[in-house]
């Protein structure tokens, strides 16, 4: 795999810097766990950043680091269908999208102020468009808001002419990246924390089983983020599988440690560790969890039917 950006990326990415350093100074909303923020939204939108997976300079490798960064963001904004599902297979769908897996009735996130929803059910993909009235906002612990549709069967649903292994596809590049941009945005904050708290005298940072296990962390935090931008660009469903599997399978440790190590701090709503770590809490559960990749990703090499 050559490693390297072309210039066009380069250029696109450095965009994407200069929007999320922007963000990063602003002020949090302290009153929940996550906070959406409809001004970034605007701003990706204005800039046509979202559309970079279409363009052939560019291509999905420029979307999945996109999402990376952009999901190290302590706001949050819908990032897979705008960047991976809409701009490669739906780009007249309308947004913000959502999709749900399976069955019509199930949560998911972004659906509250979602205008569209995609189900994909087997082979088939379906969609409807949505007004506010048709979802139902759902309590949840997790960093994304989440609803239900309130009556799906009484939707105007229409068949989509995609392909469900494909979507299904760029599905899992997303919740790769993303996943890796949390871990990757709060393992820097505990990072930051043991270097400046104290205790014994000295950093906890300086504490050489902390410093062993967040180098660990970091590790395979950086795994995960290498083994998605290679799934993007290769093109490759088993390579998919395999980025999905890592970064799912990899989070539980990770967040353990993550608020170890943070203490009761990583718990507040004024610290922003919660909402990277609740977020990723829920992506790793995404389209089966790290099993589900592991079956798929057999399947794939051994040429077998996918079932996940």
């Amino acid at each position: 795999m050559n490693l390297q950006f072309n210039p066009d990326q380069v250029a696109l990415l450095d965009a994407v810097e200069r929007i999320a350093l922007e963000h990063e100074t602003r002020a949090l909303s302290h009153a929940s766990h996550f906070e959406c923020s409809a001004s970034l939204q605007a701003d990706l939108e204005a800039t046509g950043l979202l559309d970079a997976a279409a363009m052939e300079e560019l291509g999905p490798v420029a979307a999945v680091a996109m999402v990376h960064r952009l999901a190290k963001l302590p706001q949050c904004v819908e990032l897979l269908a705008a960047a991976l599902v809409r701009p490669l297979l739906a780009p007249a769908l309308p947004g913000p999208c959502a999709l749900v897996w399976e069955r019509r009735d199930r949560p998911a996130r972004w659906l509250p102020g979602a205008r569209s929803v995609l189900c994909v059910r087997g082979d088939a993909v379906e969609h409807a468009v949505l007004a506010d009235a048709d979802v139902m906002a759902v309590d949840s612990p997790f960093g994304y808001p989440v609803g239900r549709l309130a009556a799906p069967d009484a939707l105007a649903w229409r068949a989509l002419d995609l392909d469900a292994a494909e979507l299904r596809r760029l599905w899992r590049l997303g919740v790769a990246a993303e996943l890796a941009g949390c871990l990757e945005a709060g393992l820097n904050a505990v990072v930051a924390h043991v270097s400046e708290r104290r205790q014994f005298g000295r950093p906890l940072g300086a504490l050489q089983a902390i410093r062993h296990r967040l180098a660990a962390a970091a590790v395979q935090v950086e795994a995960a983020r290498w083994l998605a931008l290679q799934a993007a660009r290769n093109g490759s469903d088993a390579d998919a599988a395999c980025a999905l599997a890592h970064a799912q399978e990899c989070t539980p440790a990770i967040t353990y440690d993550l608020h170890q190590f943070m203490g009761a701090m990583g718990l507040t709503l004024e610290h922003p560790l919660h909402r990277w770590t609740t977020r990723a809490k829920m992506l790793r559960s995404d389209l089966g969890g790290a099993q589900a990749q592991q079956l798929a990703l057999a399947a794939l090499a051994w040429n077998l039917e996918e079932t996940a």
